[in-house]
């Protein structure tokens, strides 16, 4: 991970030896006394921080050293067929680190129901998920995710929007010919192993989405969310801006 994630900010604060994130510091970071790294506090800023003593007890004192904002959400919406819990842990993931405000996981009508039915969204597990994403791409802020029954009530939901729907069998163009630079935010939808049903198909049809492809290829799931997202915020110069950390150069 390339940063450390905590709820809330601080000044100062004391983690006990039994803290997950102390054996982190101090066996994966090998921070000694002195030594700095760097945390993030969610949905907010992310710092630097000295470990400032290690008691005998094993407890670990931190102050804040420098702070600065974190990286913006992408104002890029996902709607996701339900997929195997897996396959959904790696669509978590890879969405949060790059930073989609929000994910719409839905039952489509080839889907399989089991799939909504796991611990993953039962017991909100889907959230440790998210935090690994922020940790892994230096960010803060989380996207909210939403489980719904039909694709129908994702549309009422978010209403009219620049949706796109992506299909191999029966869009007449590529994602990035169908996005605009014009676009202020976009929705993004996946269907299931099998793909959309027509009856969903025409259901985005009358709710004015688009439908479009990826090229020849057969994608795996994670693979097409990655993708899109990626050519969503190129399309939409998104990444416009630079990159540079100040805490980087703090971290002597």
């Amino acid at each position: 991970m390339n940063l450390i994630l905590f709820e809330k900010p601080f000044e100062t604060i004391e983690l006990s030896a039994d803290d997950h994130r102390v054996q982190h510091i101090l066996t994966v970071l090998k921070i000694q006394e002195g030594g700095v790294f760097f945390v993030g506090f969610i949905n907010s800023k992310r710092a630097l921080v000295k470990l400032v003593k290690i008691k005998k007890n094993g407890t670990c004192v931190l102050s804040i050293e420098a702070m600065e904002e974190a990286p913006k959400l992408l104002p890029v919406h996902l709607c996701v067929a339900m997929p195997r819990p897996h396959t959904a842990k790696r669509i978590l993931f890879e969405a949060a680190s790059l930073g989609v405000s929000s994910i719409y996981f839905f039952r489509s009508e080839k889907g399989e129901p089991s799939y909504c039915k796991s611990s993953l969204w039962n017991k909100k597990n889907y959230q440790e998920r998210l935090k690994l994403g922020l940790e892994q791409s230096f960010a803060t802020h989380l996207p909210k995710v939403f489980v719904l029954d039909k694709l129908e009530e994702i549309l009422a939901l978010i209403g009219v929007v620049n949706g796109i729907a992506l299909d191999n069998y029966d869009a007449d163009g590529s994602l990035g010919c169908k996005l605009s630079s014009s676009y202020e935010a976009c929705y993004l939808a996946f269907g299931p192993e099998r793909g959309f049903s027509e009856n969903e198909r025409l259901v985005f049809k009358e709710n004015q989405w688009k439908l479009a492809h990826l090229g020849a290829r057969v994608l795996r799931l994670e693979t097409a969310v990655v993708a899109s997202i990626t050519i969503a915020a190129e399309k939409m110069g998104c990444w416009n801006e630079p990159t540079t950390s100040t805490l980087v150069g703090n971290n002597n």
